[in-house]
């Protein structure tokens, strides 16, 4: 099933027969590293910062762990001149990094000869026969490459927001400031392979510059951004663009789900991590991906997620929960044959067994009309919104039922699967 049809349920990759995205940061890794199968980097490797392990996300103060926007209320627009955007660069280049990975991977070479390469020529029943006989036996190979990417500070206390693709597999992380003079090490706290998110830190001997959030929800399209980075090694470069759609369900390397904004501002291999800024200089999202053999189709995770899913990173807690309903926005023709009055909602269309939702009383043809006391205009911000909740923590939503309106509470759990359900979404 398909995450643009459904929600709640373990998303997998779309594949998209016309255009494929391209992961940015992988350009520099050796030939050898690209065709990796088996990651050996784990959390119990000796680059991941423990600091959080203990610490559960009711711990944590997100109020005052990154800078907040002011509100879109209280400031005028950005008046445009021959001298804008090198204001806004200035600023928001002391805070975006360069960020170079070792990475230490390992996949299978086959050794050996096939038996039909030592025949003078093929006899079709003798070369049938011999294609079968596993003379060439799979060897695990170790390899090593480097990579290169971007990133940028969010905390003084030397905290750094990228992609998850970009530190994915490191086992050594370096960190070259805006000056270029020094560089730091760098520990992972948090990976989410599901939003393609990551949070890493270094200790620095200076207070650094951080950039503040923005809100993503309120970009409009044509809104300008500029994108900031280090494309292909070329340190702190910056293009400017304009947000070209939002919510793009971008199909996406390995079982990852997140809603794209799409820009037409220039990303490279390399730019992956670095930050999409609005002409405040307020971060709007993270640059994570292109369109292959297409110009100036690029696609930024939205600050909002990361802002969803940031006491994961920070705990490196990553596990979601599971609730076990399966829906889809609602038709024009099922809600005139619900009685349903409006136009938005999502109905489900199926609730699994045994699970929460069936738990809660949820029924096939029930409307979510409404998620944490809030209506639900959004499938996307659903979706995004979802992405947060761990096993054990409660959701509320608003279901429509035979012409009325009531609250269900459920409490996630933890979905036993024959794999790993850490980067798997509630989608």
């Amino acid at each position: 099933m398909t995450a643009d049809k459904y929600i709640f349920f373990p998303a997998r990759a779309i594949v998209c027969g016309a255009l494929s995205l391209i992961i940015l940061s992988g350009c520099s890794v050796s030939q050898s590293a690209k065709q990796a199968n088996k990651v050996l980097v784990s959390q119990e490797a000796p680059i991941f910062d423990k600091r959080f392990e203990s610490v559960s996300l009711k711990d944590i103060n997100l109020e005052t762990f990154w800078v907040h926007s002011e509100s879109s209320d209280d400031r005028e627009p950005v008046p445009l001149d021959n001298h804008t955007f090198s204001r806004i660069t200035q600023d928001v280049k002391q805070a975006v990094v360069n960020i170079y990975t070792l990475r230490v991977e390992e996949r299978d070479v086959k050794f050996g000869i096939a038996p039909n390469d030592l025949l003078p020529i093929r006899i079709p029943l003798v070369s049938s026969i011999l294609d079968i006989v596993p003379f060439q036996v799979p060897i695990p190979f170790k390899s090593e490459g480097f990579s290169l990417g971007s990133g940028f500070l969010i905390n003084k206390e030397g905290y750094i927001l990228t992609n998850a693709h970009v530190i994915s597999n490191a086992v050594n992380i370096r960190v070259v400031l805006a000056e270029g003079k020094k560089e730091y090490p760098a520990k992972i706290i948090g990976i989410d392979r599901l939003t393609d998110t990551a949070l890493i830190k270094i200790e620095p001997d200076f207070i650094p510059t951080v950039l503040p959030f923005g809100d993503s929800d309120e970009l409009q399209m044509g809104e300008v951004v500029l994108a900031m980075g280090n494309p292909l090694g070329f340190q702190h470069s910056v293009t400017s663009g304009l947000i070209s759609a939002k919510e793009r369900e971008a199909p996406h390397a390995g079982d990852r789900y997140t809603n794209f904004l799409q820009t037409d501002s220039a990303i490279n291999p390399g730019s992956s991590g670095g930050p999409l800024v609005n002409l405040h200089g307020e971060v709007v999202g993270i640059n994570t991906a292109i369109v292959e053999k297409a110009q100036l189709i690029g696609f930024a995770v939205p600050i909002n997620t990361v802002k969803d899913v940031m006491g994961m990173l920070i705990t490196g807690k990553t596990e979601r929960g599971w609730f076990g309903a399966h829906a889809s926005p609602i038709t024009i023709e099922e809600a005139l044959e619900l009685n349903y009055p409006e136009s938005a909602g999502m109905i489900i269309k199926g609730v699994e067994k045994d699970s929460p939702a069936e738990q809660s009383g949820l029924k096939t043809n029930d409307i979510i009309t409404g998620f944490e006391k809030k209506p639900l205009t959004n499938m996307a911000i659903l979706r995004r919104k979802l992405l947060a909740f761990s096993p054990g923590q409660e959701i509320h939503l608003t279901i429509f039922r035979d012409g009325e309106t009531f609250e269900i509470t459920s409490t996630l759990i933890r979905k036993k699967t024959g794999e790993e359900n850490q980067a798997e979404p509630i989608s």
